[in-house]
């Protein structure tokens, strides 16, 4: 081909290159490559084939790859930030369920070991104010777990007769399991039992030993919640 008619080409594609609605680098550089090589094989007409071919349907397909290629790119970004507060949710969900599992620990060895002693005045089978808290705390145990129960032991110091600290070890075990049920627990957890003068805490008689003689031990034994244990 001649160098001027090559040239013709070229300046007819431009023409025409400027009437398309080239709305990218892509479109324009395949534009010009197509306008290039349809210049060389079919001269004038090549050329203008070349740029429409090169500017709509290749630039086009190059563009689409750019976009696409691009969100790709942020997809996985996407993906990766989504995994990140996955991870960071399991460590949360993770460390959450060892700190209820160490309160269920702790939960489940307390509970072996509470033993409360109420202590009463003299003569009297009356609840004193300052035990009113824990007896509150044992009847919410009570009444979450109704598979929990608990053991009243009534004690009566050494004054007076056999017979009447026997009662007066009894009214005091009804005095605390009256209190427990009007709280929430049911009669069947509570196990009372009444001993009277019959075991004091000391073989000598002192006011100090008919202080502690005069209670009531309250003996928990707790099952954790199966909904709680279940989480």
């Amino acid at each position: 081909m001649k160098l001027k008619t090559l040239v013709a080409a070229v300046a007819l594609a431009s023409v025409s290159q400027l009437g398309l609605a080239a709305e990218n680098k892509d479109t324009k550089r395949s534009a010009a490559a197509g306008m290039v090589v349809g210049a060389l094989v079919g001269g004038p007409a090549g050329a203008f084939a070349g740029a429409v071919f090169g500017g709509e349907v290749i630039g086009r397909w190059f563009s689409t790859h750019r976009e696409n290629r691009t969100l790709a790119i942020e997809l996985a970004e996407v993906r990766a930030v989504l995994d990140d507060e996955r991870r960071q949710n399991d460590a949360l969900v993770s460390a959450l369920n060892q700190d209820l599992d160490k309160l269920l620990a702790i939960q489940r060895d307390a509970s072996q070991h509470i033993n409360l002693p109420i202590q009463f005045r003299t003569s009297s089978s009356d609840v004193e104010p300052q035990y009113q808290a824990d007896l509150d705390r044992i009847a919410g145990v009570l009444k979450r777990n109704r598979d929990a129960r608990v053991t009243l032991e009534g004690f009566a110091d050494r004054r007076g007769d056999i017979a009447f600290n026997q009662q007066l070890s009894e009214k005091r075990v009804e005095s605390i399991r009256s209190y427990l049920q009007q709280k929430g627990a049911d009669r069947h957890q509570i196990l009372t039992l009444a001993y009277g003068e019959s075991r004091p805490v000391s073989s000598e008689e002192t006011l100090e030993s008919n202080f502690f003689d005069r209670r009531v031990v309250v003996e928990l034994n707790m099952n954790t919640d199966p909904q709680l244990a279940t989480r």
